[in-house]
């Protein structure tokens, strides 16, 4: 199979998801969210809230799904189509 690229790319705006994953032995506090900056693709700098699962990796794994498909229904409104 090829990959198709939609002909018609002018309607729908382009971003960019900065995610990191790291997976430790143990438990950590779920509790504190530390923030990082990161260097955005127009050049300036913002700011990432890092999250704490615990749990089994089957566990961590269906918080972490869940949590995606929060973001993205958090944010529907900005990248729906118009």
């Amino acid at each position: 199979m090829t990959d198709m690229q939609p002909t018609d790319t002018s309607a729908k705006p382009r971003y960019a998801l900065s995610y990191g994953l790291r997976l430790d032995q143990g438990t950590a506090s779920e509790l504190t969210h530390p923030r990082v900056p990161i260097l955005l693709p127009d050049g300036s700098v913002g700011n990432m809230t890092l999250h704490v699962m615990n749990g089994t990796a089957d566990e961590i794994k269906a918080q972490l799904l869940d949590s995606i498909d929060a973001f993205f229904d958090i944010y529907a409104d900005v990248y729906a189509d118009v």
